[in-house]
């Protein structure tokens, strides 16, 4: 039976705003799906479920009134732990930081909460936001819906589950090297990648590195497009476009058949799963002809994957350094790999990282010119096992331990090429749409990719790209088996 929870996020928020339901009654629907399936998960891993029905009360009192409602009004969020929520502490997952409690709202907090929403608890991350998938010391592992035996991938992985077992109808996440797409596509759900500054962001060491970025996640793009109208507030970011709730909120869908689009498989230098290829292409041949032209071709990145591996450690170094150089194993291994590399290039080496991806912008300003959309899959290889993720982490570990604090092969960067990462550095907008299964049976996702600050066409092509394929069986969302999930945490409890 369909429960509240299960429903998406703009047909609860018009139920609400017509007084059909009640804020506290989808709360309620909420924290049951979350008692119910969240044991066997880990999705959620801090709970603030007496400030939740404290809040949904008084949207329901707002609602009774007859009050003007925001565009979150009464709809429970899940929030990433790395967000800084007032009084709660602000972990990334690592013991050190465990005792790290916000004194205030983050900016993008603060809109949510403005926006209506009622904040229900903080998801899980891998420790301090890079993993295989999403596990840390403190918090313990986050399993994928679909199969728990493999990866959620990471770092908005705990959000990513709590939407796809619909936990919660919204989840924010922030993304760097792919943190939203990838666990969008690897758990059925959708999230959006903004240009930097649309979701301003008040907590980066480095304000003026367009690298990392907050967006939202939810099951469908309508969805992701309320969400993302209710994350846009001001805030002091130097990116900021002062874009407004009521501009997303305006977005309608667009005319597919005037888009010029390219394709991309694996970007001209990424290593791309055969099996994944051959879905992606499958997929791409059941749309091209809603569009006016589709084109295979790769896009003008030039050395954007050297850039990206050398610029990417640069953020890590003001909270680490210290720790890393005292004791290396204090850090992730993870973190260990990424500082290493960060002591062994030179102040050259950045320079020419920073005028490359000067270089690939200008470039990718052309390219769209010619196109208004590139599409590539939404990852390139099948979900590792947990136990494969181990194994990895065992080797990384290990080849930890063979070098100096200030040593590294720069030779592996080639084949660490990923096709979320090497958009990264371009400013660039990112929507990542469901599109059915993959060849594994897991979910399968299509990233639509735009031009620096086309964010609100970008939302409008997906939008009817979900409507136009919201008949084909081939792309519809799959759901998890939420009764062998609860099976599972019912076991896990018995076992306790």
């Amino acid at each position: 039976m369909t429960e509240l929870c299960d429903l998406p996020a703009t047909t609860l928020r018009r139920m609400i705003g017509d007084k059909r339901i009640s804020p506290v009654d989808l709360l309620d629907s909420c924290v049951a799906r979350i008692d119910a399936v969240n044991p066997a998960l880990n999705a959620f891993v801090v709970m603030c479920l007496e400030d939740a029905r404290r809040d949904a009360a008084e949207k329901a009192d707002q609602v009774a009134k007859g009050d003007a409602l925001p565009p979150l009004h009464g709809l429970p969020v899940g929030m990433k732990e790395s967000y800084h929520l007032k009084g709660m502490a602000t972990t990334q997952g690592f013991p050190p930081w465990k005792d790290r409690i916000a004194q205030q709202d983050d900016c993008t907090t603060a809109a949510v909460r403005q926006s209506g929403a009622v904040i229900v608890g903080k998801t899980n991350i891998p420790e301090l936001l890079q993993g295989m998938t999403s596990k840390n010391r403190l918090f313990g592992l986050t399993r994928n819906a679909y199969d728990t035996n493999v990866s959620c991938l990471g770092s908005s992985g705990g959000s990513a589950v709590a939407v796809s077992a619909s936990m919660v109808p919204l989840a924010s996440g922030s993304d760097t090297g792919g943190s939203i797409r990838g666990p969008a596509a690897a758990n059925g759900i959708c999230g959006m990648r903004p240009s930097p500054g649309v979701v301003p962001h008040d907590d980066h060491i480095h304000a003026f590195n367009p690298t990392s970025i907050r967006g939202p996640m939810a099951r469908t793009v309508a969805d992701t497009q309320l969400f993302l109208a209710g994350m846009v507030g001001g805030g002091p970011d130097p990116y900021d476009h002062s874009v407004t709730p009521e501009d997303v909120l305006k977005v309608r869908a667009g005319d597919l058949s005037s888009l010029r689009v390219a394709v991309s498989t694996d970007l001209g230098f990424v290593n791309v799963n055969d099996e994944i290829r051959a879905a992606f292409e499958a997929k791409i041949e059941r749309i091209e002809g809603l569009f006016k032209s589709v084109t295979r071709c790769d896009p003008p990145l030039g050395e954007i994957n050297r850039a990206y591996w050398t610029l990417r450690p640069m953020k890590f170094i003001p909270g680490l350094a210290e720790m890393y150089k005292q004791d290396p194993p204090s850090v992730t291994e993870y973190k260990r790999l990424d500082l290493r590399r960060a002591y062994a290039q030179s102040v050259e080496d950045v320079a020419w990282a920073q005028a490359e991806q000067t270089h690939t912008f200008r470039r990718l300003q052309d390219f769209y010119r010619d196109y208004d959309l590139l599409i590539v899959p939404g990852h390139q290889n099948p979900l590792p096992t947990l136990a494969e993720i181990e194994a990895k982490e065992k080797a990384m570990a290990e080849e930890n331990d063979r070098h100096g604090i200030d040593e590294y092969d720069f030779s592996v960067d080639e084949g660490r090429a990923t096709i979320n990462g090497a958009f990264t550095l371009t400013g660039a907008p990112v929507v990542t749409m469901t599109a059915g299964r993959g060849p594994t049976g897991m979910p399968f996702g299509l990233n639509l990719i735009g031009a620096y600050k086309s964010d609100l066409d970008l939302l409008s092509f997906g939008l009817a790209l979900e409507q136009m394929t919201a008949d084909d069986a081939e792309y519809g969302r799959i759901l998890p088996d939420l009764a062998a999930l609860e099976a599972m945490s019912a076991s896990d409890a018995a076992a306790e």
